[in-house]
């Protein structure tokens, strides 16, 4: 009687989560990029056994249980320094977590059974990674989307980083799939599947440095001159009311010097710990004289109350000739907003919640800044490579403003600026990225950093930045393109497979 319950054991649950776990170490800031193959490697092989549905998934959990209690720990640091949860509780909270993103993985395992008696070069080099390009993309977008470690924003330095303004970083997880895939084939396969395993990788890394070499955008316009304040406040500081007039102090006092040879001044997500319409006496009318007498322009991070909808807004505001707000688009559930929040103020005996929801933008994406029409973002918005596309490819430079403060000494800020180098990648443009104690940067076209901040100081990072003209493929089709060829892949293989094995 044939049995697939004998083929997998405790110990392979054991081997997935270790290799879950050790994908971590291909992100920065340890960017050891060969782990990028080895651990979906060994995840593919463990799927190669013949096993039930239910353990197949099983299996896919445990495995991203692994990789998102490595990658995502940070959240501890917020939960627990900064929500007032006692170690305990933040440790429960993120342990919930994890599994709930995990979750998301077992839509690799619920596929993958739908594929069980084709030859191991079929799974290896077409089915594994084809699902699994599908299920970081479903994991983007599933109940808000968590985009966090996808492989591809691994390749912003090597040769494969060629493909990323092509079918995005989402396509470029699917190019380092199928090289885990070739990887395992070289050591189960035949003469002949090691040979095709082999020319995989060949073709697949010469078309990534063949692409690399494109410039699918040109610069348009004179460069500007952009002076980025890292003010470096204490999170636990930042919301201290009797602070807010230190805190802004320290902004201007580091922004004076450069008013007068910076075409743009910018101040990171919640620089103003306060709502523009009560800072407006104070802080932005004085600023917006002394930007317009010399023709320059600041912005700055605060929140906007808008009176007519009573809805508050996380936003940035640019000061010089004229005022104009970005909202943040992309909220952060249970941090920025919190669903029921009414019905849960008891949680509070647990963790500090917000005092109240702030409101999802529903304005323009764009500010024209310097001149240049720029695409505004503001913290974790730029993972999202989908929705920055919005307002390309009218939109010469990306700016995206943060407070990774939330995370300070985790590992969380330095894969957060990884992520902005491919946002640039994927749209062919410069970024300024402005945050409150690093990683603030200036990121070329490419993906690579023209200059970067030390963290955890307080210092202006200036420097040029070369508006960008034109489209990439990516900022024409955005993920559609990729969906729709790895989803015609797996209906193809299932086609050719059916009737088999019955």
């Amino acid at each position: 009687m044939l049995t697939f319950r004998a083929n997998i054991s405790r110990g392979d649950y054991v081997y997935a989560f270790l290799a879950g776990l050790m994908l971590v170490l291909a992100f920065a800031p340890f960017a050891w990029r060969p782990v990028a193959w080895l651990s979906p490697a060994i995840f593919f092989w463990l799927n190669l056994k013949p096993m039930m549905r239910g353990q197949r998934m099983r299996m896919a959990w445990v495995y991203g249980i692994g990789a998102f209690a490595g990658g995502i720990h940070w959240i501890y640091v917020s939960i627990h320094y900064f929500g007032g949860a006692n170690s305990f509780v933040a440790a429960l909270m993120v342990f919930l977590f994890v599994l709930l993103v995990a979750l998301t993985l077992m839509l690799f395992g619920l596929l993958a059974n739908y594929f069980p008696h084709q030859s191991k070069w079929l799974k290896l080099l077409v089915v594994f990674p084809a699902i699994w390009g599908v299920t970081e993309w479903f994991r983007s977008w599933f109940l808000t989307g968590f985009p966090w470690m996808q492989l591809g924003h691994t390749q912003v330095d090597t040769w494969l980083s060629g493909y990323i303004p092509v079918i995005g970083s989402l396509g470029a997880s699917w190019i380092v799939a199928l090289g885990s895939g070739a990887l395992v084939l070289l050591f189960v396969g035949s003469v002949w599947e090691r040979v095709a395993a082999i020319a995989v990788v060949l073709l697949t890394t010469g078309g990534g440095y063949f692409l690399a070499t494109h410039n699918w955008t040109q610069p348009v316009d004179d460069e500007i001159y952009v002076s980025m304040i890292q003010g470096n406040i204490a999170q636990a500081d930042k919301w201290v009311p009797e602070l807010r007039g230190q805190h802004i102090q320290k902004y201007l006092d580091m922004t004076a010097e450069h008013m007068e040879n910076s075409h743009l001044i910018i101040w990171p997500e919640t620089a103003i710990p306060d709502s523009f319409q009560r800072s407006m006496d104070d802080v932005i009318l004085p600023l917006q004289k002394i930007m317009k007498d010399l023709g320059n322009q600041l912005l700055v991070g605060g929140f906007h109350y808008d009176e007519q909808t009573q809805k508050t807004y996380n936003a940035v505001m640019s000061i010089g000739e004229t005022r104009e707000i970005y909202g943040k688009r992309h909220l952060v559930p249970f941090s920025e907003y919190t669903p029921f929040l009414e019905h849960l103020r008891w949680l509070e005996n647990f963790v500090r919640l917000p005092y109240d929801n702030v409101s999802k933008w529903e304005g323009k994406t764009n500010l024209m800044l310097a001149g240049q029409p720029m695409r505004l973002s503001i913290c974790y918005e730029d993972a999202y490579g989908e929705e920055m596309i919005d307002g390309l490819p009218e939109a010469t430079m990306l700016v995206n403003v943060t407070n990774d403060g939330w995370f300070t000494g985790s590992i969380q800020s330095e894969q957060h600026a990884e992520i902005a180098r491919s946002r640039s990648l994927e749209t062919g443009r410069f970024t300024l990225r402005a945050t409150n104690n690093g990683v603030s940067a200036i990121i070329d076209e490419k993906g690579q950093f023209i200059a970067t901040a030390e963290q955890y100081v307080d210092v202006v990072l200036a420097g040029f930045a070369q508006p960008m003209a034109g489209s990439t493929p990516y900022v024409r089709w955005g993920n559609w393109f990729l969906i729709t060829l790895l989803a015609s892949l797996l209906l193809l293989v299932g086609w050719m497979g059916r009737g088999k094995f019955r």
